[in-house]
């Protein structure tokens, strides 16, 4: 892959950057100080940020982008693929994430799955919670400890998003 695309824009959340190889989003970048790069946007990458800044506007609620997730094997994909089906403005807990994937026994497995993955709320990690309603993890947005409470403030907010737009 050559040089990668991406566009910078702030949102309520924090700095986004969706990051293109020319025809498939590969990754969001997203932190609360902005990146020091020059942008270099290509239709995906502008595209990504159309459908984003709906998303937070509530004016949208299934993303269609082509995807083909960074450094992700296909079973790392399948784990994303069945995370992307979990609806607008629903979480589930990580055992029935699990179960969706086909491995109910595997709940570990399904965090691992939210913790890694790289296109965050395109590919909806915020919506797995803990057993009995514990939001569990979240590293969006930071480099924080993924327990860090701005972290989990960031997943509660797009949980109530959803919530209030569902």
């Amino acid at each position: 892959m050559g040089q990668p695309f991406h566009i910078t824009f702030e949102t309520p959340f924090g700095f986004m950057r969706p990051v293109s190889d020319g025809r498939f989003l590969t990754r969001l970048d997203w932190n609360q100080a902005g990146f020091a790069e020059a942008d270099n946007p290509d239709d995906v990458s502008r595209e990504t940020m159309a459908q984003l800044e709906a998303y937070l506007a509530g004016r949208q609620k299934i993303f269609n982008l082509p995807m083909r997730p960074e450094g992700k094997s296909p079973a790392a994909r399948h784990w994303l693929g069945v995370m992307s089906r979990i609806p607008y403005g629903v979480v589930v807990t990580y055992a029935q994430f699990a179960a969706s994937a086909g491995k109910p026994n595997a709940p570990r497995a399904a965090g691992t799955a939210c913790a890694s993955n790289p296109i965050p709320i395109i590919y909806p990690c915020h919506r797995v919670v803990r057993a009995g309603g514990a939001l569990g993890n979240y590293g969006g947005g930071s480099e924080l400890n993924p327990k860090h409470p701005e972290n989990l403030g960031r997943k509660q907010a797009l949980i109530d998003l959803e919530r209030r737009f569902a």
